[in-house]
């Protein structure tokens, strides 16, 4: 490759890891939902996103989490490096169901054929991709390239919170602003090593309510004045910078 060629694609994957995505995040089976704006540039690694999301929800970071994207998987639990989760578990099932379904044979053979030339370009798919892997950690723009993905960030395995992302804009970045920056949002952090969504849906019920069982769980963790529905965006925003400042 000539050098003006060279420098030619490296601009262009510059200018293209430059752009900023707007992430509209939602933990999932909080009622009422518990949401954060991000926006970041394309090219963030994918470690750094899971530091953004911590960071703007008030995770401490303790627990493994990881993203999954289209049934690819990729986390602490990983090593930061994608993968596919249950490769062609599907497919297989599938054949396996076709020798004792009840259906005519010529039937069979058209499914049959249609599942193995599946399988056949989804392997080329995968050994393409990892001719390309170069063993890095994996940019946003790498693994979610459109508009309107959904994907999932699960933080703290045993808890299960379940992040639902959805990209909602792609779009070149404005002059002189920081980034990743947190533009919007409702409803106060969640509460870590509480059961889950089901165990934070109690302690709601129990904010402001001595009565509650509940109750002295928040007393145990300093959190008998807390607000479940308080939210500052300028309070995410700041330590979105700092922590990001820090990790220049």
């Amino acid at each position: 490759m000539s050098k003006q060629k060279q420098q030619l694609d490296t601009t262009a994957v510059e200018a293209r890891d430059l752009r900023i995505y707007r992430l509209k995040i939602t933990i999932g089976h909080t009622d009422p939902a518990i949401w954060r704006r991000l926006e970041v540039y394309a090219g963030i690694e994918m470690d750094s996103l899971a530091t953004a999301i911590e960071t703007s929800f008030g995770w401490s970071g303790e627990h493994l989490g990881g993203f999954t994207i289209k049934g690819r998987t990729i986390g602490d639990d990983s090593g930061w490096g994608a993968h596919e989760g249950q490769f062609l578990d599907d497919e297989f099932r599938q054949l396996r169901r076709l020798r004792v379904k009840q259906t005519d044979e010529a039937t069979k053979r058209a499914e049959a054929k249609r599942l193995v030339e599946l399988i056949s370009a989804k392997l080329q798919a995968k050994e393409a991709a990892a001719e390309q892997d170069d063993g890095g950690v994996p940019t946003l723009c790498d693994l979610v390239p459109r508009v309107r993905t959904k994907f999932t960030y699960t933080y703290d395995f045993g808890d299960d919170w379940k992040h639902l992302i959805e990209v909602e804009n792609i779009a070149p970045a404005e002059p002189g602003v920081r980034y990743p920056r947190c533009t919007d949002g409702a409803r106060g952090n969640p509460v870590e090593d509480c059961g889950g969504p089901w165990g934070f849906a109690e302690l709601v019920e129990a904010a402001g309510n001595p009565k509650h069982e509940r109750f002295a769980d928040l007393v145990e963790w300093g959190l008998e004045k807390w607000d479940p529905a308080k939210f500052s965006i300028e309070q995410a925003d700041r330590k979105l910078a700092r922590i990001f400042r820090l990790r220049k």
